[in-house]
């Protein structure tokens, strides 16, 4: 059974078209294992494919810094954030929506 991440790619209409050139007998092997599993061709490669990308979809998202990019992100973000007319409008809009 496919993991929940996996299903979410299931769950989703086929609205799309996927053409490829495979070698003939790994199409052949897939189409074996699709019918010993009851499922056709295409739900099989899918599925194969869902669970690769749901496995693999959060590295392509990752930032890798070095240890002084991270010192450098790190000081940005304690740092506090210049005022400016735009800031100090919407912290009086604040003050009297919410009263702080």
């Amino acid at each position: 059974m496919p993991d929940h991440a996996t299903q979410a790619y299931l769950d989703l209409p086929a609205d799309d078209r996927l053409e490829t050139r495979i070698p003939k007998i790994l199409k052949r092997h897939a189409e074996t294992v699709a019918k010993a599993r009851g499922e056709t061709l295409s739900e099989y490669v899918v599925e194969a494919l869902a669970e690769r990308v749901a496995s693999e979809i959060a590295s392509t998202q990752e930032w890798r810094l070095t240890a002084t990019e991270q010192g450098e992100l790190l000081r940005i973000l304690s740092a506090p954030a210049p005022t400016t007319a735009a800031l100090q409008a919407a912290t009086r809009r604040a003050e009297d929506l919410f009263g702080v």
